[in-house]
Parts: C-alpha cells; sequence; structure tokens
C-alpha cells in the first residue's frame, strides 16, 4: 500500500530551478507535476488551466508522454536481501517494459558505499541483468550513497527519477541530507522497502525510524514509499505499477514566482481546480542567489 495513503493526500515530483537575475522580474522555475489517482487508478488528463501554482505565473506546461525526457536509475541496497529471488524478476520485467527512448542505469549500496555497475543506457536488456538480488552485506547508512548518485548524474532530462530498495536502517543517520541533495537537483525518489534477511532480530524502533525515512525521502522528492508495516511484501509487482502509472501522468510546468528569500529553499504550493484530483509536486525547490 503506497505509504503516501496513510501520510497524505498528495504525491510529489521533481523540481528543478534556474535563475533569474532581476529581482523585480522574480525567478524562473519548473517543475514535473503528475496527475495521481490512488483510489481508482484513472488520473485525469492535466490543462494548464487546471492547475494553480501559488504568487506565480505559469510560463509553459509541456505533457511528459511515451517516456519523454526521462532517465531512471535503480538503486538497490545490498543488505536489504530478504527473499528476493521472485522479486528481481520483477524488477526486470519493470525495467524492460519501459519506453524504448528511456535510459535505465543500476547502481548497488555495498555497506554504505556506492557502486554504478550500469551507466543510463536505452538497452533495457542490459539494464535488467545489471539487476541482481541483493548479496546480503553489514546494515549501513544507504542516504550518502544516494546523495552521492544524484552527484555523480549528470543532468541530461527534465526527469531524473530513482527507485531505491532498502531498510532504510541507519544508527546514525537520517535521510535530511539526501532529501536536500535531491531537491536541489530535481530528482524523483521512489523507495521500495524490503529488509534484512534476519529482520525479525532487529530492534523495531530502528526498524520505525528506517520507515520514517523513507516516507520522508519520497514525500518530500515527489516520489513515493511503499511498505505494509515492518513485515516485507511478498510481491512488489503492484508498487511497480503504481511507479509506472506515475510516470505515465507527468508534466513539465515553468513558470514565474517572487520568493521571499534568494539562495535557500523555498516552499512552493501548487493545487488544483478539484478537490478531488491528486497533484504531485516537489515540498520545496532550491531558489539560486
Amino acid at each position: 500500500m503506497p505509504v503516501r495513503t496513510l501520510i497524505a493526500a498528495l504525491a510529489l515530483s521533481t523540481a528543478l530551478v534556474s535563475a533569474g537575475t532581476n529581482p523585480q522580474q522574480g525567478v524562473d522555475a519548473q517543475t514535473i507535476v503528475t496527475a495521481a489517482d490512488h483510489m481508482n487508478h484513472q488520473p485525469p488528463v492535466l490543462k494548464p488551466a487546471d492547475v494553480t501554482v501559488a504568487d506565480a505565473t505559469i510560463t509553459d506546461w509541456v505533457p511528459l508522454a511515451g517516456g519523454r525526457d526521462l532517465e531512471i536509475f535503480f538503486l538497490i541496497d545490498d543488505a536489504a536481501n530478504y527473499d528476493f529471488g521472485a522479486k528481481l524478476q520483477e524488477l526486470r520485467r519493470f525495467v524492460t517494459s519501459q519506453p524504448a527512448p528511456v535510459p535505465i542505469g543500476v547502481a548497488f549500496i555495498r555497506e554504505g558505499a556506492l557502486d554504478i555497475v550500469e551507466e543510463p543506457t536505452r538497452d533495457h536488456q542490459s539494464a535488467a541483468l545489471a539487476l541482481r538480488a541483493p548479496s546480503g552485506s553489514i546494515v549501513a547508512n544507504p542516504w550518502c550513497a544516494l546523495s552521492d548518485l544524484i552527484a555523480r548524474w549528470p543532468k541530461r532530462t527534465a526527469r531524473r527519477e530513482i527507485v531505491i530498495v532498502t531498510a532504510g536502517i541507519d544508527d546514525s543517520a537520517t535521510a535530511e541530507d539526501a532529501i536536500r541533495d535531491a531537491e536541489r537537483a530535481g530528482v524523483i525518489v521512489y523507495a521500495l522497502y524490503n529488509p534484512a534477511s534476519n529482520y525479525l532480530a532487529k530492534d523495531w524502533s530502528k526498524v520505525d525510524s528506517g520507515l520514517v525515512n523513507l516516507a520522508s525521502l519520497s514525500y518530500e522528492t515527489g516520489g513515493e514509499a511503499y511498505f505494509i508495516g515492518h513485515t516485507p511484501a511478498n510481491s512488489l509487482e503492484p508498487f511497480l505499477a503504481d511507479i509506472t502509472e506515475h510516470l505515465a501522468h507527468q508534466y513539465l510546468v515553468r513558470f514565474r514566482f517572487s520568493p521571499a528569500t534568494r539562495g535557500t529553499f523555498q516552499t512552493v504550493f501548487i493545487t488544483s481546480g478539484n478537490p478531488d484530483w491528486e497533484l504531485m509536486k516537489p515540498e520545496k525547490i532550491w531558489v539560486p542567489k
């Protein structure tokens, strides 16, 4: 079950700010807005007139269908190795089902360190084969590896989206730095919870903290976190289908607004004229100096 149905009625997507230099003219920004429908799975087709950006004027509106302007990275935590056999095949089917123009990359987290094994490629068979089941490793901070991936991922498309599989457990860190790095870079993160093989012996408070980190990471960067409590899901397929639905209903929205402060993050409010519609948007965007 999507975590967003538990914590909010909104799902959010990526933000990227480009500079405006004259304070009187405001700042030009852009973001990905996703139309979502978690109840009936029939997202509306949005038009510019359907959306309002608070204290801003929409200057451009581009539907992003068929994998347009999209790159995806899979980031698999080697510590998240509980019962992964069938789930690996589900991930591979997801990769090979993506539209042909979409480059897909694959990376792993080994004891907190990033290992990129496949740079984004349109050879989806190659990307699918690069995926493997988590090998089992010491549970360590996954957030530094996530930030490292974001820093090393060149921006070539309007949409950069990460699917991370992890337990999200770390005794010494939260996801806050990774959230800020993703928001600043305009990267969306979808988090799939899968625990370590010995998760039943873990301190449940640490598992809870990990789930909170996953929820915060996805909610604030514009993705979705998927888990059913401490217990691992039997299948990732329903979650991957939900991600596919989100990717197929996204829009690039450019707007001009007047931020209160430059050189900082600022919350942007995006709403629709229909209270029954769910809009996915970023929690915050970076305003350049």
